[in-house]
């Protein structure tokens, strides 16, 4: 898809507006450029005053009755050591939050 069809502002009511930004399978998200196009319509978004809220889940194994402890634990183990979400999509270091939760399976 070409960059110019990307992203895509609507106002919603005043002073607030969805933001759509497509990428294709084999496309590498970069959500800092994406906020910067969207200054050429009617949004403009400071990138140095921008805070990303992410969520982080904590996978906890249990022995209640459900899938073999094994399995939790390599799901646990799996989930520990997936790559990291800010990383992904290119977002600032100094302007992430994460939020987390523990989820016991």
């Amino acid at each position: 898809m070409p960059h110019v069809d990307r992203v895509t502002v609507e106002p919603l009511v005043p002073g607030f507006w969805r933001v759509t930004v497509n990428y294709g399978f084999k496309d590498s998200p970069d959500i800092p450029d994406a906020l910067a196009r969207c200054s050429r319509g009617a949004l403009a978004i400071d990138l140095f005053e921008t805070t990303y809220f992410l969520s982080r889940e904590t996978v906890i194994p249990t022995r209640q009755p459900g899938m073999m402890l094994w399995r939790e634990r390599l799901f646990a183990f799996m989930a520990r050591n997936a790559g990291n979400i800010a990383d992904f999509l290119r977002l600032p270091n100094n302007c992430v939050i994460e939020l987390g939760t523990r989820v016991q399976i």
